[in-house]
């Protein structure tokens, strides 16, 4: 078995096609047909199967795409690893974070980083969570700090804070009573909230049906500006994370009010492949975000640190 063997399968796989996968690796049809066939000889199973769908992993193939991709993935990590041990390469680390905790950490992260690792190279991403994890899979990423992260084989995931969400109103608005706001006085506001599918429009919509209620969504949006323009101007309120609006609601052009009975929280993880080990460079960086995750809890009472974390 050649790793080039196991690039083609995951690629045959991902496009569904023994032909669109030859045509991306530039190499004949025939040629990648009998590399697969050489690993199905090899493992004494039928590795994909053929349907009007398209070219699909059977059962077994599965199985061996998932080994596959994470054997891949370790070669990865073995050459980048060789090579700046070699000095051919620098050494580098790559973080994500969400918009909403960037502006919260991300000048204090770059500086200690900086001292902490001289001669390191500093790659931040900013994404949404989801694509986080997707980049963590893949191996652009390092580490990644993302908002609820479903378990999963190929990543070692572990909770760092509760954030809470709340309400959010325009200065002067029939909620702008101050205290905290019950989850069913929430049924009669009217929402701008995150397109279908968002992990932040998912807990509220959870949690409510989960005690017989029913978000009132106004208005469905993409942007997170345009959620908080919206609300600014008074046409609804909205239920977001503190650190999402902690600047409007700072220079006072929008209002926070906590949510209580119960309170609607989310989980921030620190998200790293499950098949890579921390090396010289991921150790120090672990320790320093854990720092600031726990300063973060300290000053802030929207967030909570887990349990033996900090």
């Amino acid at each position: 078995m050649r790793s080039r063997q196991l690039e083609s399968f995951v690629l045959v796989c991902e496009l569904g096609s023994i032909s669109k996968a030859a045509l991306a690796q530039n190499i004949a049809q025939p040629a990648l047909g009998a590399q697969i066939k050489d690993l199905e000889r090899e493992f004494g199973v039928p590795l994909l199967v053929r349907t009007p769908t398209g070219t699909h992993p059977t059962p077994a193939g599965q199985i061996f795409l998932e080994e596959a991709k994470l054997i891949l993935r370790r070669l990865q990590d073995l050459k980048r690893t060789l090579r700046e041990a070699a000095g051919q390469a620098p050494r580098t680390l790559a973080l994500g974070l969400t918009p909403s905790l960037s502006g919260l950490l991300t000048s204090r992260l770059v500086e200690r980083l900086r001292t902490a690792l001289p001669g390191v190279e500093l790659k931040l991403f900013e994404e949404l969570s989801h694509a986080l994890i997707d980049h963590v899979e893949s191996g652009k990423l390092d580490l990644a700090l993302a908002y609820s992260v479903p378990s999963s084989r190929a990543l070692q995931r572990e909770a760092r804070l509760h954030e809470a969400l709340c309400l959010i109103i325009h200065p002067g608005s029939a909620f702008d009573t101050g205290g905290p706001v019950t989850l069913g006085s929430l049924a009669a506001a009217e929402l701008a909230m995150p397109n279908e599918g968002d992990l932040v429009r998912r807990l509220v919509t959870d949690t409510m049906t989960e005690h017989g209620l029913l978000p009132n969504v106004a208005f469905s949006l993409d942007s997170m500006q345009a959620i908080k323009d919206v609300v600014r101007r008074g046409l609804a309120a909205a239920i977001l994370p503190h650190s999402a609006v902690a600047q409007e609601v700072n220079a006072g052009t929008l209002v926070m009010r906590p949510v209580s009975d119960p309170p609607l929280m989310r989980t921030l993880y620190l998200v790293r492949r499950a098949d890579s080990e921390p090396n010289a460079t991921i150790k120090p960086a672990l320790r320093i975000i854990d720092e600031l995750l726990g300063e973060l809890g300290r000053r802030d009472n929207n967030f909570t640190v887990v349990a033996d974390t900090a």
